[in-house]
C-alpha cells in the first residue's frame, strides 16, 4: 500500500513540475515578420551602428568570423551575447541560420526582486537597412526572481545584413544587442 502511495506522490510532483522541466515555453519562441516603417519616418536616422571598424579592436576579428561562419550556413555565437536592464538579463547564445533566415537561441532571466510579465512584444530585431521585425499575439511568460525561461527567435533576415536585438520592458529604458556586424562600404 505504501508502495502505491509513495509511486501516487511522485506522479503528483512530476505533473506539478512539468512546466519548468519543459524544454522550451512556446510564449518566448517566436517566429518574427518584417514590418515596414511607419510613414514619415527615416530609417536612417535611427539605425544603430552595424560597422565591424566601429567595434573595440578584440571584437572585430570575432565578428569577421562569425560572419564567414554564418555564410557557411553553420551556427556562431553573436557579437553582444548578452545585456541587461534593471529586470532582466538576456542571453543570446547561439545564431543559427535557418530556411529563409536566422534563428536566435538563448534565454531571458528574471534579475529582480520581484515578477515579471515578459510579452513577446518586448523584443524587435531590426537589420542594418532599418527594417524591422516583431512577432504578433500577445503571448508572454511570467518569470520569478532568478527564473530563466528559453528566447527563440526566427526572423527572415536577407544575407549581408547586420541586425540588432532591442529589448522594450517598459519602464526599464530600451536596450539594444548588436547581434551581428557587417563590413560598411565606404564610397
Amino acid at each position: 500500500m505504501w508502495l502505491w502511495g509513495a509511486l501516487f506522490a511522485a506522479l503528483l510532483i512530476l505533473l506539478s513540475t512539468w512546466g519548468r522541466l519543459s524544454p522550451t515555453n512556446e510564449a518566448l519562441s517566436q517566429v518574427f515578420a518584417s514590418q515596414p516603417p511607419p510613414a514619415g519616418l527615416d530609417p536612417q536616422i535611427s539605425l544603430p551602428k552595424f560597422d565591424i571598424g566601429a567595434l573595440p579592436a578584440d571584437v572585430q576579428q570575432p565578428a569577421r568570423d562569425l560572419l564567414k561562419t554564418l555564410g557557411a550556413g553553420n551556427p556562431g555565437q553573436p557579437v553582444e551575447p548578452t545585456v541587461e536592464t534593471p529586470r532582466l538579463r538576456v542571453e543570446v547564445r547561439e545564431l543559427r541560420p535557418v530556411e529563409g533566415g536566422l534563428q536566435i537561441v538563448g534565454q531571458v532571466t528574471n534579475i529582480s526582486q520581484g515578477e515579471v510579465d515578459v510579452p513577446i512584444s518586448a523584443f524587435e530585431l531590426r537589420d542594418s537597412t532599418g527594417a524591422s521585425y516583431v512577432a504578433g499575439g500577445g503571448a508572454s511568460a511570467t518569470l520569478r526572481p532568478d527564473e530563466s525561461t528559453p528566447l527563440e527567435l526566427t526572423v527572415p533576415l536577407p544575407a549581408g545584413r547586420g541586425l540588432i536585438l532591442i529589448t522594450n520592458l517598459p519602464p526599464d529604458a530600451p536596450v539594444e544587442q548588436r547581434l551581428i556586424v557587417i563590413e560598411t562600404k565606404t564610397p
